[in-house]
């Protein structure tokens, strides 16, 4: 089952700053979702990022790692990572599909989701996950209608 309350608490919390974590899989298919601190507009961000908290995101370095290498210790995966968008909708921009490609035109993370949430004035609005179609060569778009209204 998708950890969609969490998701959205956690996104709520962070609010008006975007929030990030990452949805793991475990050996059993179970999904869990590990919040990890946006550390963008700080002096530790600035050399991968220019942007604030509140329009761009950049998860800190040590939790990502010790996050990803725990879940695949155990035999899990990364499912999905997912970001908020205050104010501005639930959309993959441009820097979001920029980064999810790496500079290439494949993905960094092969079979990776990405989960995009909209919170607006501290209230989730909307989300969407967007999975990478190599027959399009693009990333395609599904809605998750669910998110919406949680507390």
């Amino acid at each position: 089952m998708m950890p969609l309350r969490e998701i959205a608490a956690h996104l709520r919390a962070c609010y008006p700053a975007e929030g990030c974590g990452l949805i793991l899989e475990d050996q059993g298919g179970a999904l869990r979702f590990a919040p990890i601190a946006n550390i963008a507009g700080s002096a530790e961000a600035l050399s991968t990022s220019r942007r604030s908290g509140r329009d761009g995101y950049v998860m800190e370095a040590k939790s990502l790692l010790t996050t990803l290498g725990a879940a695949e210790e155990a035999g899990g995966r990364l499912y999905a990572i997912v970001h908020s968008h205050p104010d501005v909708g639930a959309y993959f921009s441009k820097e979001d599909r920029d980064m999810a490609l790496g500079g290439g035109d494949e993905p960094l993370w092969p079979g990776v989701r990405y989960l995009v949430v909209s919170v607006r004035a501290g209230t989730v609005d909307g989300a969407r996950f967007f999975t990478w179609d190599g027959k399009k060569r693009d990333f395609a778009e599904e809605e998750v209608a669910d998110i919406i209204g949680l507390s």
